[in-house]
């Protein structure tokens, strides 16, 4: 009975925005191939969050959003960016229930829905918002995945969001000379990857990385996958790409995220280390790498039918000497909590990897081989990289799987 109230019943603002200045008009035809956008997540019941874009007169917006929430999860009531008409309980009276908003400063709100194009008229921060009661609910459930570009000849939002770093991500938009297998059909449905390689570490340096997340990105873009390649990433180019691949899964399909350098557990959870993180000690990680979790979330938002997290990170831990624990390799995070999710390892729980003396790290070069055989399920993809891996070091390393997806899926079809 709670639940049935708390959707029906209806909150007061936490404040009139009537009289607020308009500062902005409507600005169709922005195009933003040549431009690069900035990706933020907005959470439901949160009030206005900020964007970090400070915003001039004359500047042009343009924003597009994905994602599904809810404010009765446990009724199975699910809406997108546009919201519901008919909603009760909403922070701004005249906006969608549920919609995605947006304000400049103290200026009038104003809907955003999947997309919208604004021309500032006046100064602020840009801040968004789900159209929801802010304080009142504590329920509500789910996220926005918003983009946000600007148009002005004197801004950057690669530069201001993003310091140089010592190398460029690389994004592969076309494809790719090398011919696809034989027996690939030309359309296999939506692939999305993202690949990142970590290697050049001031601290434990890793010989393979860069080779194993270059060959691995051609080699999955060869058999369909959009794919998204980032090699020696910092902490903040990581967690950029990671909200990026999160919103492409959204458009359903495939989703796949690989990654090859270091990795360390604390406390049972697992991290990816940054090129350049600072870490010093055992509760360093947690502010100063990437939980793997941040993945899993993004997979678990999208709820496409599978994701596959395939983790070429168990090698020694070269801050040993800085913690505390003793703890080796990676935990094994649990599959279920992404409903469709196949996570791969290139070992056993709490094992270390080999990172290889050839072109490729032992695990990711069984994986390139097993990857192209047409007809091989994905459960036996993986199977014969375990036993390849296995022979190749007389059993002392073994990879390992944990599996939630129940259906079918292959890197290459059977052939005809």
């Amino acid at each position: 009975m709670e639940l049935w109230l708390i959707g029906c019943v209806s909150f007061p603002p936490s404040r009139s925005y009537e009289h607020d200045p308009i500062n902005y008009q409507p600005s169709p035809g922005f195009k933003t191939d040549h431009l690069q956008g900035q990706t933020m997540t907005i959470q439901a019941n949160q009030p206005w969050q900020a964007s970090g874009i400070q915003v001039t007169p004359g500047v042009t917006i343009k924003i597009l959003a994905l994602g599904k929430w809810s404010q009765a999860p446990a009724l199975n009531v699910w809406s997108g960016p546009e919201g519901l008409p008919n909603g009760s309980g909403k922070e701004v009276p005249w906006i969608n229930s549920n919609a995605l908003m947006g304000k400049i400063g103290e200026g009038k709100p104003f809907e955003i829905g999947t997309d919208c194009e604004v021309h500032a008229t006046g100064n602020g921060e840009l801040y968004l918002a789900i159209n929801d009661p802010f304080d009142w609910v504590k329920d509500n459930s789910g996220s926005m995945q918003v983009t946000i570009y600007l148009q002005e000849a004197s801004s950057s939002l690669t530069a201001t969001s993003f310091p140089e770093e010592r190398s460029t991500p690389s994004t592969f938009s076309t494809p790719l000379a090398t011919p696809a297998p034989v027996g690939l059909p030309r359309a296999v449905g939506k692939r999305t990857a993202l690949v990142i390689g970590n290697a050049r570490y001031e601290i434990g340096a890793l010989r393979n990385p860069t080779n194993d997340a270059q060959d691995m990105a051609a080699t999955l873009q060869k058999l369909g996958f959009e794919v998204t390649l980032t090699i020696d990433a910092t902490q903040e180019r990581m967690e950029h790409n990671i909200s990026e691949f999160g919103r492409q899964l959204y458009q359903g399909g495939v989703g796949l995220f690989y990654y090859a350098g270091h990795g360390v557990q604390v406390d049972g959870e697992n991290y990816l280390i940054p090129v350049g993180a600072n870490i010093q000690s055992e509760s360093d990680v947690r502010y100063k790498a990437v939980n793997i979790g941040q993945v899993l979330g993004k997979m678990g938002e999208a709820r496409n039918g599978l994701n596959i997290v395939i983790l070429d990170a168990c090698r020694d831990n070269p801050f040993a000497k800085r913690f505390r624990s003793a703890s080796r390799g990676l935990a094994i995070v649990s599959s279920s909590a992404v409903k469709g999710t196949f996570i791969a390892y290139a070992t056993s729980p709490g094992k270390v990897a080999s990172d290889g003396e050839d072109r490729n790290g032992l695990y990711t070069k069984q994986l390139l081989t097993q990857l192209q055989t047409p007809g091989m399920p994905i459960e036996q993809v993986f199977k014969r990289v375990l036993q390849g891996v296995e022979r190749d070091t007389n059993g002392r390393q073994t990879p390992w799987t944990s599996s939630s997806f129940s259906g079918d899926f292959y890197f290459v079809p059977p052939l005809p």
